[in-house]
């Protein structure tokens, strides 16, 4: 019987150090302060290789996954669908210039700390992308090197890496995330509010049926 059991534990060890994991960061910047004062907001996001793909499942993970909640109209006589997710604390609302389920998810909202800033219906102001580090740009990329980049791309072909950042600011179309401290550096992430991410449900589970079920086959033989 103990010799089972040390073999299952060795096993499931093993299980859980294939699992490789990856660190993405996100940083949402805008006049979130007292009399619309400027302030930011830093999270780390841990996960699964593979688990985190694009801008969006980043933005899902710190805000949780959007539903399809009403519409916006601008002030262009154009109308999409509103996705939101969240709750009055933290949130983030996305509109559909496609209007087929966040195939084209354009940001028009971010609530941080109860106070939400949302973009005007004639787009003077909004939400504005950057990112360091991961892919996509054409197949090009984005360079890591402690810089932000105007992101060449929406939150879905935007593709994490492990070490990327994301980075959305609110303003004019000049607006640039403000501040040395905010730069796109792992110190400078240091105090980001931390969330892990689970492992997809059953994952570790095959992993330690499979070195098991290979310790039994190995035995019989």
């Amino acid at each position: 019987m103990k010799k089972h059991l040390l073999t299952f534990a060795i096993a499931l060890l093993a299980s859980l150090v294939r699992l490789q994991a990856d660190t993405s960061y996100l940083l949402i910047q805008g006049p979130f302060g007292s009399g619309g004062a400027e302030q930011s907001f830093k999270w780390q996001v841990n996960y699964p290789t593979g688990q985190l793909e694009n801008g969006l499942d980043l933005l899902k993970a710190v805000f949780g996954s959007p539903t399809l909640t009403g519409s916006f109209s601008d002030a262009f006589n154009g109308t999409y669908d509103l996705w939101t997710a969240g709750n009055p604390t933290q949130g983030m609302g996305l509109i559909d210039f496609n209007n087929n389920n966040l195939t084209a998810p354009f940001a028009v909202s971010f609530t941080v700390a109860s106070t939400t800033v949302t973009m005007p219906m004639d787009y003077s102001l909004g939400w504005h992308y950057y990112v360091a580090g991961g892919g996509a740009n054409l197949g090009n990329g984005y360079d890591n090197n402690g810089d932000w980049i105007f992101s060449q791309d929406g939150a879905l072909t935007r593709s994490l890496a492990d070490g990327s950042f994301d980075s959305w600011v609110f303003g004019n179309f000049s607006a640039t995330v403000d501040g040395a401290a905010n730069t796109p550096t792992t110190p400078n992430f240091s105090s980001a509010t931390v969330i892990n991410v689970p492992e997809p449900a059953g994952a570790g589970l095959l992993i330690f049926g499979g070195a098991v079920l290979g310790w039994r086959r190995r035995r019989r033989a």
